[in-house]
């Protein structure tokens, strides 16, 4: 006979993860997050070289090792897999082994080199019925979620404009052997690999990239990937509306309207000037002002608010509300906790069996106050922003 205390240990078990390519990127921003979530343990790595497999797999407390991505992903032991490896290479054939292994998959970004590659992969897992995430973790991130809750309560209005602006000083690292440098890694230097955080944000937050259109430049030598790129876009966002005529109905029963949105973009990498890291969206009531890659909080400007004061350019009186909210540790640990609820669910419906998930004890936003249908980022949504990468750095191909 089966003890009440096993059935309910057997409802909150543990989805069993694996990681493909435990480099660097998983050291702090990922790996740790797969044994802290609730739900969570990580029972597998893998990486090429195995000697640094077992070495990862050692310090990180993990029991299994491999350097072959089949013997991990064949791994009856293991549920879901991570796949942390740079865009080029072979990141579609690991996708068609998770994919026929009926395993859920969280993907790190770009989802490919190109636009053409991420359908590809995209198309895999949807064709399998196998469910795809891709790690646009900062959309789950506190300053993040807070920053669009703003939004979606229309603090600053309707939005009439958005603007993302990176300025980095990257062309004075003396070290260029990085993937990132690598064009057939890469698919397109820097760029790909921190301007689609802040372009998926965007397109997150304001609504889905449309029409994007953009050149880049190479503006120093000792590289061959792009350092600069400058483009525009629209959004189509919706606006709540109480007399809208064309209309959209979200859950909560308001009407919306749909709204067209100018975006601009300047990426430069190779700047000696200031850093700049910023996303200004702006709309009828106020703006809305983060930073990507920073702890800085966000700044919401609004006019004639009780929240202090400021001026703007014109003299016009604007309030400041900074919404502060502090990073977790391991960055991607609010989108991985996330996945795995979302994954846990998926598989009980699979399995025909009731599963649930512990209450998250963290202090970061938890999955219950956010909606894993909205925040985490589809195979679709993925696709979107490698098609709009595309269209900015004027090219159709890697």
């Amino acid at each position: 006979m089966t003890s009440s205390t096993n059935l309910e240990e057997e409802a909150t078990r543990r989805l069993r993860w694996g990681i493909v390519g435990c480099g660097a990127v998983c050291e702090v921003k990922s790996d740790p997050a797969f044994y802290k979530c609730n739900n969570s343990s990580l029972v597998a790595v893998m990486r090429r070289d195995g000697a640094k497999a077992e070495d990862f797999a050692t310090r990180h407390g993990v029991e299994k090792f491999y350097s072959s991505a089949a013997d991990l992903i064949n791994d009856e032991e293991v549920d879901a897999v991570y796949v942390a490896t740079p865009p080029g290479g072979d990141r579609a054939e690991i996708a068609r082994m998770v994919a026929r292994a009926e395993k859920p998959c969280y993907m790190e970004k770009p989802l490919g080199r190109d636009g053409k590659e991420a359908k590809e992969i995209a198309s895999i897992f949807q064709q399998a019925g196998v469910p795809l995430y891709v790690a646009y973790y900062r959309r789950c991130m506190p300053k993040f979620v807070a920053a669009k809750r703003a939004l979606d309560e229309n603090r600053i209005g309707s939005i009439t404009g958005v603007s993302v602006t990176l300025h980095q000083s990257r062309h004075m690292q003396k070290d260029k052997t990085h993937w990132h440098y690598n064009k057939t890694m890469s698919g397109g230097g820097l760029f790909m690999d921190v301007g689609c955080h802040m372009l998926d944000l965007v397109d997150y937050m304001v609504g889905p990239i449309m029409k994007a259109s953009g050149i880049s430049f190479l503006s120093v030598n000792d590289q061959t990937v792009e350092d600069n790129v400058r483009g525009f876009w629209q959004h189509t966002c919706a606006v709540p509306s109480r007399n809208a005529t064309c209309t959209t109905t979200p859950d909560d029963g308001r009407r919306q309207e749909l709204n067209a949105v100018g975006g601009s973009c300047v990426f430069n990498f190779s700047s000696g000037g200031p850093r700049r890291d910023e996303i200004e969206i702006v709309g009828t009531a106020g703006s809305l002002i983060f930073s990507c890659f920073d702890t800085k909080p966000a700044e919401l400007r609004l006019a004639d608010a009780a929240y202090g004061s400021s001026s703007n350019a014109d003299g016009s009186n604007v309030s400041v509300l900074f919404l502060d909210a502090q990073h977790p540790e391991t960055v991607q640990q609010p989108m991985i906790q996330l996945v795995t609820q979302d994954i846990i669910l998926h598989l009980s419906k699979k399995d025909g069996e009731e599963r649930v998930c512990d209450t998250a004890k963290d202090t970061f936003e938890t999955p219950s106050l956010i909606d894993p249908k909205i925040c985490l980022c589809s195979g679709e949504a993925a696709v979107r922003t490698s098609v709009a990468m595309d269209n900015l750095l004027g090219r159709e191909r890697w």
